[in-house]
């Protein structure tokens, strides 16, 4: 095949992807994609919500979920959809008023991404307090709604819909007894000022979930932050 011939299959071929995969799911998953993020917001049924990912992803459909994607503009919504090829990511504003990205499992728009990651280009998933970053392998351009343009090597996302702004505290605690009557320990605080952490948990349960779902045979690093008020 003449070199020409070939490199315009591989352009056609990209802007193809870019677009995303033709949705198999036919809306028959809305139970699934509603349980698939519901769950990790509320901390419950883990293992009901990586089989619903499984079950969507596996019939060619789209786990969607908007984001605040504070690399390219934080003041900006964009939309991270997980399918079996990638991570693909939308400006919110190609899914005009829509509530739901992905109803039953496929995508509500035919537009193309700002940006297609195969999941092999992923590296690593960071969790730490506030958001989940997806190191990568090359960098991306991003456009926002807003105009805005940025080249980036990390994608640094708040998941929307889980725990706010607000901050949670850790003690240091050291053991100096048990009362055998009440069958309690009994331990004495050393700091009582306390250690300021973010949502940690919230990113942790992402973390697991999407990894667990796109990467079965665990080529991307899991790393997690240590306690802090910060990023």
């Amino acid at each position: 095949m003449p070199r020409v011939l070939a490199l315009a299959l591989m352009l056609a071929a990209a802007s193809q992807a870019e677009a995303g995969p033709a949705c198999m799911a036919g809306g028959a998953f809305i139970d699934d994609a509603g349980i698939a993020r519901a769950n990790v917001i509320a901390g419950i049924d883990g293992a009901a919500a990586l089989a619903a990912w499984r079950r969507v992803l596996d019939a060619g459909g789209t786990i969607a979920w908007p984001v605040t994607e504070y690399n390219v503009d934080a003041r900006s919504t964009f939309v991270f959809a997980f399918d079996r090829e990638g991570l693909r990511v939308y400006r919110a504003g190609v899914f005009a008023d829509s509530n739901d990205a992905a109803p039953g499992g496929c995508l509500a728009t035919d537009a193309a991404s700002e940006a297609l990651i195969p999941w092999s280009g992923v590296r690593e998933i960071h969790a730490a307090n506030w958001v989940l970053t997806f190191r990568l392998r090359a960098p991306v351009e991003i456009a926002s709604d807003r105009g805005k343009r940025k080249r980036v090597r990390e994608l640094k996302a708040y998941f929307h819909g889980g725990p706010g702004g607000e901050l949670t505290y850790r003690y240091d605690l050291v053991h100096e007894s048990r009362v055998p009557f009440w069958n309690v320990d009994v331990y004495r605080v050393e700091n009582l000022r306390g250690i300021a952490i973010g949502p940690t948990d919230y990113q942790r349960r992402l973390q697991f979930v999407i990894a667990g779902a796109v990467d079965p045979d665990r080529h991307i690093a899991l790393t997690v932050k240590s306690r802090g008020a910060g990023w």
